[in-house]
């Protein structure tokens, strides 16, 4: 099934407010509190009357593949990532994106042209596997964190999960990423539990928080 590109716009909109007041750009997002650089140097004023430019979901492209390995890679720089050595070679972003569609789409997050997050559903790593069930992958580039693209790419995801008839989607994430728990919770996600000491980062062992989303359509 191909996936329509869609246009955010107000819930966006309200979010890049923010964006453009250099104090209120000093919390990262989809992960743990740190310092980014003041926003006013990435977007240009716009004339007065010209059109707000709009986030843009849609499915990737092999276009994508180094801003995908790129957002990843901050994610690993920040200790929000699960894996260390993940999307490294130009052959492993490029299958990343071409295995990603139909049933297991993978979306990115698009402003004016620049990627700014994606997300992705993959089988459900058990033996034998288990259909109607996928896992979710979700990093935000750590520039535009908490303001509004974790939660536009959530529901996008969400909505082809359910539209690719799956029933439950798993995610898994670091006990220290709040702002993943939270995303997750405003959601509709329900935390199932915790892995202890269950992911190596920076030569440290990190616990590793489960949660699942139930699409109720699906079920019956």
């Amino acid at each position: 099934m191909a996936l329509t590109p869609v246009q955010v716009g107000s819930d966006f909109d309200k979010h890049e407010s923010r964006l453009m007041n250099p104090g209120l750009v000093n919390s990262a997002g989809l992960g743990m509190m740190a310092q980014v650089k003041s926003m006013s140097t990435l977007i240009t004023p716009m004339p007065q009357g010209t059109p707000r430019p709009q986030l843009q979901v849609r499915a990737a492209e092999e276009r994508d593949a180094k801003d995908i390995a790129r957002i990843y890679m901050q994610a690993t720089q920040d200790h929000l990532a699960t894996f260390e050595h993940f999307l490294v070679t130009p052959e492993e972003r490029a299958r990343w994106v071409t295995e990603h569609s139909g049933k297991y789409p993978l979306l990115v997050a698009e402003l004016n042209g620049r990627v700014l997050g994606w997300a992705s559903l993959s089988p459900y790593q058990v033996r034998p596997r288990i259909e109607g069930i996928a896992e979710l992958l979700i990093y935000i580039d750590r520039d535009y964190r908490r303001h509004g693209v974790g939660k536009e790419l959530m529901r996008a995801i969400q909505v082809a999960a359910r539209k690719q008839g799956h029933r439950k989607l798993i995610g898994r994430f670091v006990a220290h990423n709040d702002a993943g728990r939270t995303l997750c919770r405003m959601n509709g996600w329900r935390e199932v539990g915790v892995h202890q000491k269950h992911t190596r980062l920076d030569g440290c062992w990190h616990d590793v928080v489960v949660v699942e989303f139930l699409i109720t359509e699906n079920l019956e």
